[in-house]
């Protein structure tokens, strides 16, 4: 039977680097910006999250003199309301593992280590539904409210937030409509500034522009023969030719490895909150170490509690079915 220890390997240690590198986690500016920014609302308590929308105007118009006005009354205002979404990440510890992983021979803690990836696990659950729908279709109905259902213009998605939108508007950008589109092929420039049109009112227009990195590279591959080098500081002599970072009619324009293939989304982050619970479990805590029945080993979970809602859908659009 061959040995599996050596001369060498019986006697020396091997080099710990005191450092663990995540090599499976993708990258999510999105859920950086909305779920960790000002887009942030505490949900303190209730049955559900209600948002107030106005869909209808007053009477108003010219008169004659000696006229008589229209008093009669209007209704103006609605709701949205969207229900409490949950989620959790697990962490497991077998207990046995606890008395090996100790003193100096420990490099980490894997307890520790274990607690980052569930973390990460639970951001990772969430940034992708922030791009679903969560009414069955592509994602669960426990899931969060995304923005596919959020900026769909009713081809999709004829209801959101307990709102059939035929009933407050009717058309792309229109009531809670936002401007949905399925290209069926490259995207152009003249494509996603329709869409940014789209989404324009007054001084309101998407701020934000995410999507995959295939399509990045074909409105960069778009940009690039545009850029005129001269623009450009030169660094240690070499002439630089494309970006680091692209803005869109000066918005931003970001690669999100959530983002579905094929996708597009512009959102208006002034009009897109987060809604995270004030209890302290479902506000990212964790539930603490559970001793398993009949055993030596422990589970506890991260939990998170809330939703997403977009409060004005028309400031959105969603390209879909891009290639290239």
């Amino acid at each position: 039977m061959a040995l599996n220890i050596n001369d060498i390997s019986a006697v020396t240690k091997q080099e710990i680097v005191p450092e663990i590198v995540d090599e499976y986690y993708k990258v999510s500016p999105v859920f950086v910006l909305i779920f960790k920014g000002e887009t942030v609302k505490p949900f303190p308590g209730g049955l559900y999250i209600q948002q107030p929308i106005q869909y209808a105007p007053l009477k108003a118009g010219p008169f004659a003199p000696g006229s008589t006005f229209d008093i009669s009354y209007v209704q103006t205002d609605t709701a949205m309301t969207f229900a409490v979404k949950f989620y959790y990440a697990n962490v497991t510890i077998q207990g046995t593992q606890l008395p090996l992983n100790m003193g100096s021979n420990a490099v980490m803690s894997f307890v520790e280590e274990k607690m980052v990836n569930g973390s990460q696990a639970l951001a990772q659950a969430l940034a992708t539904d922030i791009y679903l729908d969560g009414q069955g279709t592509v994602s669960s109905q426990i899931a969060l409210d995304g923005l596919l259902a959020g900026y769909d213009d009713g081809t999709n998605y004829p209801t959101y937030g307990g709102i059939a939108r035929a009933a407050i508007g009717s058309g792309a950008s229109n009531g809670i409509n936002g401007y949905y589109q399925n290209v069926g092929g490259p995207l152009s420039i003249t494509a996603l500034q329709k869409a940014y049109g789209q989404g324009t009112f007054g001084n309101r227009q998407p701020n934000l522009i995410a999507t995959t990195q295939s399509i990045y590279n074909q409105l960069y591959n778009k940009l690039v023969p545009a850029q005129r080098v001269n623009d450009n500081i030169m660094i240690d002599q070499a002439q630089n030719i494309g970006f680091t970072a692209i803005r869109f009619n000066n918005q931003r324009l970001v690669v999100d490895q959530y983002v579905p293939s094929g996708y597009v989304f512009g959102m208006n982050t002034d009009f897109l909150n987060v809604h995270i619970s004030e209890h302290e479990l479902f506000s990212f805590g964790f539930t603490g170490f559970k001793e398993l029945p009949n055993s030596v080993d422990s589970a506890g979970q991260l939990c998170y509690g809330g939703n997403m809602v977009v409060s004005a859908p028309r400031l959105g659009f969603i390209l879909s079915g891009v290639t290239g």
